[in-house]
């Protein structure tokens, strides 16, 4: 997007109601902005421990449903593994993407191993002059919202609450879902 856009941060994995609120806040600033709004996720999950709930092709729907207008997509390769924070944010955020605004939540994680958060990545941002702001976390009767709780409550057979942190129905084809 050589015009900018506003940035929004996550893996995605189901698309939960901590996703959404994120997306909801980057809606509304890429709105302010005039500017779109695009999604970053990866290939595939950057965690070898666990099986993604949605495919990449669901992802992409799922984000352009919720307002994304675009989604862009970095394949997960042993390359990016390794990339280092500054990498990612220069070689990904800036030069491919050229975001103008970034959204992420507060337990973000970038880089190899994890090893950059959400406070240097505003740091980045700020340096660059990249607006930048975080989403707290979502919770839902005292719990956090996450993928690992959808996995966990699929696991012990508890559809319903899985709904619940979705805010919406659970995909038949999630039923068999492992943490």
């Amino acid at each position: 997007m050589q015009e900018g856009c506003v940035l929004c941060l996550g893996f995605f994995d189901g698309l939960h109601l901590g996703h959404q609120a994120l997306l909801n806040a980057g809606l509304k600033t890429a709105k302010k902005m005039r500017l779109p709004l695009c999604a970053h996720t990866f290939d595939r999950s950057p965690s070898p421990f666990k099986r993604a709930l949605t495919s990449l092709e669901e992802r992409e729907g799922l984000l352009k449903s919720c307002g994304a207008d675009c989604v862009h997509v970095t394949a997960f390769d042993e390359d990016t593994r390794c990339m280092t924070g500054e990498d990612f944010f220069q070689k990904v955020i800036v030069e491919k993407i050229h975001a103008r605004y970034v959204v992420c939540g507060r337990d973000h994680r970038f880089g190899h191993k994890g090893g950059w958060d959400a406070e240097a990545l505003e740091k980045m941002c700020r340096e660059a002059g990249i607006g930048f702001e975080t989403v707290p976390a979502f919770c839902l009767d005292g719990e956090k919202v996450s993928s690992t709780a959808i996995r966990k409550a699929l696991q012990e057979g508890n559809e319903e609450k899985a709904e619940k942190l979705l805010g919406r129905k659970v995909p038949a084809h999630w039923k068999q879902v492992t943490i």
